[in-house]
C-alpha cells in the first residue's frame, strides 16, 4: 500500500486514481486524489514547521539528509523493483540512476560545507563592510517529472532542506509511487530526529488542481519544477502575482553537430542513449543529428545497424536494452511524429520486435529529415532520433538555434578548437564536446524556453534562498 503523507499522517481518500505498469499496462496501485483541503493542510503544516526547521542547527539538518539516505539504501532493492514497475525503467537504470542517484543527492547535500550559505563578501568600500547570508525562502514546492521521479525529487528536496526550508512534494501523476515512498521515508526520518513532521509533505493527484494551488499560495516562497515547457509556462504565469522564486527545468530538443572530422564510432556510442536510456524520455536526449554531408550516409548506416542489435522484453533481464514509454498517451504522441516523417517521404529505420502488452514504441531513426519537419522541431520525449545533412558549421548552428529550446547541444569533432568555436555560437545552456555525459557539479538548466535557473553543485541555492547583505560602518 502506497500512502500520501501530510503532517506525519497517512492520508487516505475515497477518491483515488490508478497507476499503471508501463511494461504491461496493468494497474499496479490506486493512490489518493488529494483535494484542495489536503493541499491547504500540507502548506499549513509546512508553514508551521519552516520556522523551527530554519532555526535548527545545520548539523541536524545534515543528519536528517543522511538519515533519509540511510533508509533509501536499506530499501534499495524494493525501490529498484518499484522503479521498474512505476516508471518502466530497465533494472540497471532503476538501480543506478533512480535509486543510487537519489541516495547520492542526499549524501552530497549532507556533506556540503556551511560556507555554501555564507558567500564571499565584497571588499570594504566607502567606509562600510558587508557580510552575506543565504536565508531560506520558507517553503519550497517541489514538482517532479515522470521520467526520473525519485532522482529529480531527491535533488530538489535535499537542496531545499539543507538550506533550512520546509518542502511540499508533488509527483507527476503517471508514476507517483517512488515519491510517495520518499515521503514515507522522510516522515520516518523526521520522527527519529524529533523534527516537526510538517517539514516534508506529499500531495498526489491526477489533475493540475493541487499543483496549481501549491504554486499560487503566497506562503510558498519558491517552486522547483521539472517537466514540459507547456506546464512550465503555466507555472510561470501562476507564480507571477506572488513574484516568487522559480527553478524551472523544462523541455529540450538536443542538437548533435557532427563535423566532417568526427569519430563516428564515438558519435554512435554516445547518441544511442536516445534509444536505450529510459527510452529517450530524457530532457537532454541527443535527438537531432546535424551531420556534415561527407559523413551523413555512413552515420545513417551505422545507426541503422545499431537498431538491429537492440533487445526488448523483461526489464529485469540485464540484456534488455529497450524499455517502454510511460503511457499510452506518450506512445501515441511519438508514433504520430514518426508517421508524419514517413508520410513526408523520410527514410524511417525502426526496431520493431516489441512486446504486445504495455506502452512500447519502436526505437526509430528518421534519416533525410528536413529542418522544418515536426520530428526535428517537436520534443518527442521518446526513442526517436532524426538525422539531417548539413554543408557547414554555419548551417548546423542556424538549425540548432532555430527552436524555442536551448537546453543541451553537442559537438563532435577531432578539432577541439573548432568544436569550441561552434559551441560558443550555440544558444544551449550546456554543450557537450565529444560526449553526451553530464558533469554532476557543473551548472545545469535551460535557456530560452528550456527553463529558468540552475541546479548542479550548489547552484540550486540561488532559487531556494534569499541572499541577504548585512552592511556595517567600519569602526
Amino acid at each position: 500500500m502506497y500512502t500520501t503523507w501530510i503532517d506525519g499522517d497517512a492520508i487516505t481518500s475515497t477518491a483515488t486514481y490508478g497507476v499503471y505498469d508501463p511494461a504491461t499496462g496493468a494497474e499496479i496501485a490506486s493512490v489518493p486524489e488529494c483535494s484542495l483541503a489536503d493541499t491547504e493542510r500540507a502548506i499549513d503544516a509546512a508553514d508551521r514547521a519552516r520556522r523551527s526547521f530554519a532555526a535548527t542547527d545545520l548539523d541536524v539538518r545534515r543528519k536528517f539528509l543522511d538519515r533519509i539516505a540511510d533508509h533509501l539504501e536499506t530499501d534499495r532493492e524494493s525501490l529498484t523493483e518499484l522503479a521498474i514497475r512505476d516508471t518502466g525503467a530497465r533494472i540497471d537504470v532503476a538501480r543506478t540512476l533512480h535509486v543510487d542517484g537519489a541516495v547520492a543527492r542526499f549524501r552530497q547535500w549532507a556533506r556540503t560545507p556551511a560556507e555554501a550559505l555564507t558567500p564571499a563578501a565584497p571588499a570594504d568600500a566607502a567606509g562600510v563592510s558587508a557580510r552575506l547570508y543565504r536565508r531560506p525562502v520558507g517553503i519550497v514546492g517541489c514538482i517532479s517529472p515522470y521520467n526520473f521521479p525519485l532522482l529529480a525529487m531527491s535533488a530538489k528536496v535535499s537542496a531545499a532542506l539543507f538550506s533550512g526550508n520546509a518542502v511540499v512534494m508533488k509527483p507527476a501523476p503517471q508514476d507517483p509511487l517512488l515519491v510517495m515512498e520518499l515521503g514515507r521515508i522522510a516522515t520516518l526520518a523526521a520522527g527519529e530526529l524529533g523534527l516537526d513532521p510538517g517539514v516534508v509533505g506529499t500531495l498526489t493527484g491526477s489533475t493540475p488542481a493541487t499543483g496549481e494551488a501549491l504554486v499560487a499560495d503566497p506562503r510558498v516562497g519558491a517552486i522547483s519544477f521539472t517537466g514540459s515547457t507547456h506546464v512550465g509556462r503555466a507555472i510561470f504565469a501562476n507564480a507571477a502575482p506572488q513574484v516568487k522564486r522559480l527553478l524551472l527545468e523544462l523541455g529540450g530538443k538536443g542538437a548533435v553537430i557532427v563535423r566532417a572530422d568526427a569519430d563516428l564510432d564515438q558519435v554512435v556510442a554516445n547518441v544511442t542513449r536516445t534509444w536505450t536510456l529510459q527510452s529517450g524520455q530524457v530532457c537532454l536526449t541527443p535527438s537531432r543529428i546535424l551531420a556534415h554531408e561527407s559523413v551523413a550516409d555512413r552515420l545513417e548506416d551505422r545507426l541503422a545497424t545499431v537498431l538491429t542489435t537492440l533487445r526488448s522484453g523483461d526489464l529485469r533481464d540485464p540484456n534488455t536494452s529497450v524499455g517502454p514509454v510511460i503511457s499510452a498517451t506518450q506512445r501515441d504522441h511519438i508514433e504520430r511524429l514518426v508517421g508524419s516523417a514517413a508520410a513526408a517521404g523520410r527514410r524511417v529505420h525502426q526496431f520493431t520486435d516489441l512486446p504486445d502488452k504495455g506502452f512500447w514504441t519502436a526505437p526509430t531513426l528518421v534519416a533525410g529529415a528536413d529542418a522544418h519537419d515536426d520530428v526535428m522541431r517537436i520534443e518527442a520525449f521518446g526513442p526517436i532520433m532524426a538525422l539531417s545533412t548539413v554543408r557547414s558549421d554555419k548551417e548546423a548552428v542556424e538549425i540548432a538555434n532555430s527552436l524555442e529550446f536551448a537546453l543541451y547541444d553537442y559537438v563532435f569533432s577531432a578539432d577541439l578548437e573548432a568544436a569550441e568555436a561552434v559551441a560558443s555560437r550555440l544558444d544551449a545552456a550546456q554543450v557537450g564536446i565529444n560526449t553526451t555525459a553530464r558533469h554532476p557539479l557543473a551548472p545545469f538548466g535551460g535557456n530560452k524556453h528550456s527553463g529558468i535557473g540552475r541546479t548542479g553543485g550548489t547552484y540550486a541555492l540561488d532559487a531556494y534562498t534569499n541572499l541577504q547583505a548585512l552592511i556595517a560602518r567600519d569602526s
